[in-house]
């Protein structure tokens, strides 16, 4: 089924190959991928039907055996629709022990796009049903060796509003604020940044106690006065 369900999604991509928009994609991603060359608009519409047909599957294993068949593609956009299908799974179909697979996609072909689009939406959702799983995670993504699994901490709170458990956050911040890396440096910021429209007051208390500085305290500072 899963080999059979990728080469249904392949039949519908293929009509929309097209070279110069493939190619001004992958260079907009730093020429990390290949791509199909579809517009989003036009990759949603045409993936639809595909994912509505798979978004009830109840058998664990296969939902994420599709994903992984679709991370291993060459194509960037394949990895899209995983990210798509993966979010559309309502919570009920969430486990504790999605906590392999989503260190398996995080850590593989990563990029800005998929680490944002997974980390925001379902590892957010994910940690708030099963939070002392998602703790007992982070705990140890926080220092895995992977940075892109260190941002995934820093910003897999960024929907939850005024809900965002700050004394966390100051602490995951506290230990990557030396980090140099570009992607965690504007992880700082952006966590900070989005929580400031819900607790300014937290915020400035943050940057108060903590060294940061640069890019993260640029992209914190944003709203401000």
């Amino acid at each position: 089924m899963i080999e059979e369900a990728v080469d249904q999604l392949t039949e519908l991509f293929e009509p929309f190959r097209n070279a110069k928009r493939a190619q001004t994609a992958s260079a907009y991603m730093r020429d990390q991928f290949p791509f199909i060359g579809m517009r989003t608009e036009i990759r949603r519409s045409a993936q639809k039907s595909w994912i509505d047909s798979l978004k009830t599957l109840e058998d664990r294993v296969l939902r994420w055996s599709i994903i992984r068949a679709l991370w291993e593609k060459e194509e960037r956009d394949y990895q899209h629709v995983a990210i798509d299908l993966l979010n559309s799974w309502p919570k009920k179909f969430f486990s504790e022990d999605d906590a392999v697979e989503l260190e398996w996609i995080l850590n593989r072909k990563s990029w800005w796009d998929s680490i944002d689009s997974i980390a925001s939406n379902y590892l957010g959702k994910w940690a708030l049903v099963f939070p002392e799983k998602a703790r007992e995670t982070f705990e140890k993504w926080r220092y895995h060796e992977s940075f892109w699994l260190q941002r995934s901490c820093l910003i897999y709170q960024l929907k939850y509003k005024d809900e965002v458990d700050t004394a966390y956050l100051e602490n995951l911040i506290q230990q990557m604020n030396s980090n140099p890396e570009f992607f965690i440096q504007k992880a700082i910021g952006w966590s900070l940044r989005q929580l400031s429209k819900y607790k300014p007051e937290e915020v400035v208390q943050i940057l108060a106690n903590n060294p940061i500085k640069g890019l993260a305290l640029r992209e914190a500072s944003k709203y401000l006065n």
